[in-house]
């Protein structure tokens, strides 16, 4: 029963170890870094600028308080 139980632990950590291994070694790569971004940007055009002021909209060249623009996930 003892070895029974040992085996058991010795698979278990095993097993442990190699899904520890496979998920630290994943790493994105920058074709699906640029895939996520096209999914993210919106197709439709949606950028906002808000109020009036003295900032210029970058996407109508118009005097607002401040604009809005989508999220990138460029750095």
């Amino acid at each position: 029963m003892k070895k029974i139980l040992v085996f058991i632990v010795v698979i278990a950590i095993a097993m442990g170890g190699y899904v520890y291994k496979k998920q630290s070694t994943a790493r994105m790569s920058s074709l699906l870094l640029e895939n996520i971004e096209a999914l993210a940007d919106p197709e439709t055009g949606h950028r906002f600028c808000f109020g009036t002021g003295s900032v210029d909209c970058p996407f109508n060249h118009v005097k607002v308080y401040t604009y809005a623009s989508p999220y990138s996930l460029h750095y």
